[in-house]
Parts: structure tokens; sequence; C-alpha cells
């Protein structure tokens, strides 16, 4: 490895382009070196404004070359194994969105990789780096509210995402795309694992595209009970239509921590018919910060400065439980969560 990590990004796309700009603005240790994307016009167009040399049509290919040290996979859902394990067999580090994969059988070959590669593999869960969130866990692990037993996790998006997404046979669906990180989030805060789930969904807000893809829900409610006695509830919605909603509540014993809050940060408008606050429009505001501490946290573990935040195990473990929801959204019976193999 150079003494600059030289970072290859995987998919033009929103995330791509998010963690795009934020190598090529400038991560110490670090520089964009390559864009890779199948869509000609989106490479090309991602290449032109990142400023970069390198733009790969083969992903796959890209995430082997010799012209690039790590790899930040923000490509569709089904794509990811086969990137991660192809970067992973010649020594790159990965830092992957979620979910890791749209299976468990790729994911688990992704942990198998991970396990025989000199690379580290990060997984892309931003909530472990917003200053906010992260001030909630030290709360929680300095005892100041005792011991979780409830947590209660809200994730929301305005919009709906690709084609490709909405359907939960190819990519996990609503809780996969949205509310993996409302599944990390009950993990992370609490230090439980999931032990069952209850799901209940509709396609409250778009029934065509229940028609269109059988088993696609706009809304969600998940209860959920954890390992040591803990509870937790999560909900998800996309399209929320009204704008990006994460919010988070950890019940303990001695006391209860809220964090996350729908409304962006700006002036209260006050009239004689109603008060008005402007709603956060997006995840990439929100977390804005939260993802480049998360690619400069990639450069620091690269270079042996940090262990991962997140790693593979936790993008496996939140899969399963992704799995386990659809099943009890299909048999709307109590779903066991089995443990995650160590890979």
């Amino acid at each position: 490895m150079t003494d600059l990590l030289r970072v290859l990004v995987v998919g033009a796309g929103r995330a791509g382009m998010v963690h795009g700009r934020s190598f090529a603005v400038g991560v110490p240790g670090a520089r964009l070196a390559a864009v890779a994307d199948p869509q000609a016009e989106a490479r090309e167009r991602a290449a032109a404004e990142l400023g970069c040399d390198l733009a790969f049509d083969d992903p796959v290919a890209a995430a082997s070359s010799e012209d690039v040290d790590a790899v930040v996979i923000a490509s569709p859902t089904p794509t990811h194994a086969e990137i991660a394990v192809a970067a992973l067999e010649t020594g790159k580090h990965v830092l992957c969105e979620k979910p890791l994969a749209s299976t468990l059988e790729q994911a688990t070959a992704v942990a198998d990789a991970a396990r025989r590669s000199s690379g580290a593999f990060l997984m892309g869960f931003m909530r472990r780096f917003d200053a906010g969130f992260d001030r909630a866990r030290e709360r929680i692990e300095a005892g100041e509210i005792g011991e979780p037993v409830l947590v209660r996790s809200t994730g929301r998006g305005p919009g709906l995402p690709s084609e490709w997404a909405l359907d939960p046979r190819s990519s996990g669906g609503l809780i996969a795309e949205v509310n993996s990180h409302d599944i990390d989030t009950v993990r992370w805060l609490s230090r439980r694992e999931f032990e069952t789930v209850y799901a209940a969904g509709r396609a409250a807000k778009r029934p065509d595209l229940a028609e269109r893809h059988p088993g696609f829900v706009d809304v969600v409610a998940v209860t959920a009970e954890l390992t040591g006695g803990g509870l937790a509830q999560i909900d998800g919605a996309c399209p929320a239509g009204y704008g990006y909603d994460a919010r988070v509540e950890v019940y303990g014993t001695e006391g209860t921590i809220l964090v996350g809050d729908p409304r962006a940060r700006s002036a209260l408008v006050v009239r004689a018919d109603g008060a008005v606050v402007d709603a956060v429009a997006s995840w990439r505001d929100l977390f804005a910060e939260a993802y480049r501490a998360q690619d400069a946290h990639l450069v620091r573990v690269a270079h042996g400065d940090d262990g991962p935040r997140a790693g593979v195990l936790d993008g496996l473990r939140a899969l399963e439980v992704v799995v386990s929801v659809n099943r009890s959204l299909e048999t709307r019976t109590v779903e066991s969560v089995p443990p995650a193999s160590d890979g």
C-alpha cells in the first residue's frame, strides 16, 4: 500500500457520490483513485465531477485492480457480495454500505473471505459515527440509565429507492434497505442480540407496487425479544413523504435516553395559524458529518491505527434479523432469529 490510501468507490448513485465527494474533497491519508459503475452515463458524470482519472465499467475487476488499496461498495445490494469477495481476496480494505448482501449465503461468503483476507472489512452503519448517537452510547455504557431493557427505533425515508430495491426477494425490501440501520442500532445500544421477531407490514401508500412486487410493504412494525430479557420495537416507512426521520429511545432500569429529531436545525416560525419548522430533507443532510467520519475511520483502520467500529459480523447479524422479519411478514407468526455464524 502506498502512503496515501488509494480508494475506489463502486456505485455512482446517491450513497456512492456521498463517499466519492468526501474522498475527492480530501480525507487525511487517502485519495480518491477511481470510480466504478456499469452505467456509462453515471460513471462518466461521477468521474468528471470527482476528478477521477480511472473509471471502470466492471466493478468486480475494479475491486481487484492493483491501482487501488481500498474499496467503498455503494452499488445495488445484489452486487455487494461478489464485489466484496473480489476485493478481500486481493487484500483490499472494504467499506460496504448496508445491507451486507441479498442472502445469508452471500453474506457468509463475504464473512469467509474477510476472515481469510489481509484486508479489513467495515460495515457502513453510519449512525455509529453520528455525534448524537455515539454520545447516547457513551452514556448508556457509563450506566446513566441503568440496564437497557427496551429500545424503540424509527427509520423512515422520504422517497422510494430504485426499482430493484422494492422486491424483497432481491434486496430484502424495506426492512433491509431502510431499517438495517435500526436493527444495528438496537444491537449496538442495547448490547444484546435478537432472539425472536414478530412483524406486520402494509403497502399503505403504494398498493400498486405490491401488485408488481409480491411482499412489498411501505410501512412495517416489528416487535422483538432480545437476549437477556430485553425488548425492542422498530418501525419503518418509505416513502414517508414529510422527510427523513431517524429516532431512537433506549429505556433503562434507571432512566431513558432519546436521540434523533425529525426537525432540521432551523428557525421556528410561529403564526396565528400555527407553528412550522423544517423537516430533515435527507439522510445525506442529517448524517453528513457521520459519513465523513466513517470515511476517515476507513483510512485509520487501513493504516492500522484503529479497529473496525462495525465489522462483517455486524452486517451478518443484521441480515439474519432482516431475513427473520421478512419471514414473519409472510407467515404472520413469531419467528426465531438464529445466532449468526462467527464466519
